[in-house]
């Protein structure tokens, strides 16, 4: 019983992992944090069901090989006993080489860390590395992410279970050995990864089990060769800077006396807008020749996001419209005219983007997406 639930809670984790949000069929508040605690939650119940097991494996070798029966085996039970004592002594040798292991990672005297996988910066201030790179830790941080420096000099923060323990170069007798214990290294972390992996990571996590399922869609071929991960609507994701309700809400001047975009008119005793230095429309009619995705694939969603772009920096709001296709011909993707009543603004064409930029390099970013 205890393996049958210890099973549906790894296929609940996994199930876990592979949901996001658009899947919800309701806007879900404070979603990445319900999702981390969910996440505890499931990996608190595995490590009770794995004590559990280990408590019952050991009733039971109790009651198969009572005191009485192990005089008349002889030495067949007692070569059993043995087996199983030293597996019990690999295991908890295991157990303490990992604790020694984190302890010595945590020691403020270790700076040179080795990578035990590849990590693609999630955001501004992070440090991306490859598996096998030594990075020196400048900062050890409570909350798992470090400060650290690779080799060509650049800094930037490093989440602390992609590490481990490199061996001091004083104590390598060879340059053959230091490169069969960092691939020891890279094994035994490759196997405690998920284990060790710490609630403040999650957005890492995240990320990984992401790129990992694009990988094995694109792969497979369910997914158009060219498609990859939306950034505009990770942007979007991460707060309210590229939303219109961001953009259209007037703002202050630094010195908070007075609206940056608004004017006070004496004569009218009311307030007026700054004028527009440039005003475009554009309309957007039709996408054509749209790769179709594998047959393994559900398509939710079929849509095109859309923002002011100068080659680097989104520099507006990020606008979503959603278009619509016919069956006899999917490779096309139309858009409806103006929504009127009480229908979402995701189904209109319609859209406000505005920007403050007097960048010369302005042109419009379109993003063609789909959700499964």
């Amino acid at each position: 019983r205890c393996t049958q639930l210890k099973e549906l809670v790894e296929e609940n984790t996994n199930a876990l992992h592979a949901l996001k949000k658009a899947d919800e069929p309701a806007p879900v508040g404070n979603y990445s944090q319900r999702k981390e605690e969910e996440e505890k939650l499931l990996l608190r119940l595995s490590q009770q069901l794995q004590k559990l097991l280990l408590v019952l494996d050991q009733d039971h070798v109790a009651k198969n090989y009572p005191g009485d029966e192990e005089h008349q085996k002889g030495p067949h039970a007692e070569e059993g006993n043995e087996e199983e004592e030293e597996s019990e002594d690999e295991e908890s040798e295991e157990e303490d080489t990992e604790e020694d292991e984190e302890k010595l990672l945590d020691d403020p005297n270790v700076r040179e860390c080795v990578a035990v996988g590849n990590f693609d910066a999630q955001q501004e201030g992070d440090l991306t590395f490859v598996k096998g790179e030594v990075l020196l830790i400048l900062d050890k941080k409570a909350d798992g992410w470090w400060v650290a420096e690779n080799s060509r000099g650049e800094r930037g923060l490093v989440p602390r279970t992609y590490l481990a323990v490199g061996v001091p170069k004083e104590e390598e007798e060879s340059q053959e050995e230091s490169e069969e214990h960092i691939e020891v290294v890279d094994e035994t972390a490759d196997g405690t990864e998920i284990k060790k992996r710490t609630d403040s990571h999650w957005s890492a996590v995240r990320a990984i089990v992401e790129n990992d399922t694009v990988e094995v869609l694109t792969t497979t071929g369910a997914v158009p060769a060219g498609f990859r991960p939306s950034m505009l609507f990770q942007l979007l994701e991460e707060g309210e800077e590229f939303r219109a309700s961001y953009y259209l809400q007037p703002k202050l001047t630094p010195s908070q006396l007075a609206f940056k975009d608004l004017v006070w008119n004496s004569e009218r005793n009311t307030i007026h807008p700054r004028p527009t230095r440039v005003s475009l429309l554009v309309t957007l009619c039709s996408c054509k020749m749209i790769p179709l995705p594998g047959t393994g694939v559900r398509v939710l969603s079929r849509h095109v996001r859309l923002c002011l772009f100068d080659g680097s920096r989104v520099l507006s709001n990020i606008h979503t419209v959603r278009a619509t296709w016919l069956p006899k011909n999917p490779q096309t993707w139309t858009f409806s005219p103006r929504v009127m009543g009480i229908l979402p603004s995701l189904l209109d064409g319609d859209c406000f983007v505005r920007s403050n930029s007097l960048s010369s390099d302005i042109g419009i970013l379109f993003e063609l997406g789909i959700t499964y």
